[in-house]
């Protein structure tokens, strides 16, 4: 059996820096007192009439609705409606991460990982995740995760980096899918599993992940974790190139030139089929 050597993939997850820009306007279902203004507000959002958007949701959220809160202070964090302001922003998080919102309590753990309108704090981005992570949310628990892996605000502990990776990736976070097959390649907060590593780098690259992709194209091309496809392996590292991976175009030229033309073509063919799931 040929061993694909020269293909390459990529760093652990202590040296990859914790992604998460902050996190796009949600919109969630308002309490039946609160419905008709903020599904008004909602309504005016999508035809893009904030300032409309802007008064029904600032009424509610003067009366306490978490959601709308959260809202304004996305508003005031991207600028739609209102001028620009991350100290509004941050305010009208902080309300609705008192009323027990979530994704409030997330963005607060993003504005002080990265200092964006409140000053760079490690010890309190963590509280803010884990108050998020508690209420099950996701992201906060794949960003607390790679908080420990790297250090950040708690003291570095790969098993409970994994554990929190781990939820988030079970909760169908590419990212976190994708992490998780990298501490499973390299023994970090578990003991090395190339199948399992090999599952989750295929979970996340079904997502449409391109680094998974690539990862999962190197293995089934070396049969690493997972049985030997250099067609489903090609295919693969053809969407990784797509998607932009640094390392993908190489890779697919390496693998290109072992394959028969039919081979290519199948690859090519089940490439041009893909749909994210």
């Amino acid at each position: 059996m040929q061993v694909l050597r020269n293909l390459r993939v990529g760093k652990s997850v202590r040296a990859v820096a914790i992604a998460a820009s902050m996190s796009a306007l949600v919109f969630l279902s308002a309490p039946a007192a609160f419905g008709a203004g903020f599904d008004e507000g909602w309504r005016a959002y999508q035809r893009g009439d904030f300032a409309t958007a802007m008064r029904e949701w600032v009424a509610l959220a003067e009366a306490g609705n978490a959601r709308a809160q959260f809202n304004l202070g996305v508003m005031y964090d991207e600028g739609r409606g209102v001028e620009e302001s991350r100290d509004k922003a941050i305010i009208w998080w902080q309300k609705a991460a008192g009323n027990g919102h979530k994704q409030a309590l997330h963005n607060l753990g993003l504005a002080h990982l990265f200092g964006r309108g409140v000053a760079k704090d490690y010890d309190k981005a963590v509280g803010f995740f884990k108050r998020a992570s508690g209420l099950g949310l996701a992201r906060s628990q794949y960003n607390l995760g790679k908080m420990y892996a790297v250090g950040f605000g708690v003291d570095q502990d790969d098993t409970e980096a994994f554990k929190w990776i781990m939820m988030a990736a079970n909760s169908g976070v590419h990212q976190a899918q994708y992490n998780i097959g990298k501490m499973y390649r390299d023994g970090q907060g578990v003991s090395s599993d190339p199948k399992e590593a090999a599952k989750w780098f295929l979970a996340a690259a079904k997502q449409g992940y391109a680094k998974a992709q690539n990862h999962i194209g190197v293995r089934l091309a070396r049969g690493e974790g997972i049985r030997r496809n250099q067609v489903e392996a090609l295919k693969w590292l053809i969407l990784a190139e797509k998607g932009g991976h640094h390392l993908a175009a190489q890779n697919r030229r390496d693998l290109a030139l072992k394959l028969t033309i039919e081979q290519r073509a199948q690859a090519k063919q089940k490439a041009a089929g893909f749909k994210p799931q």
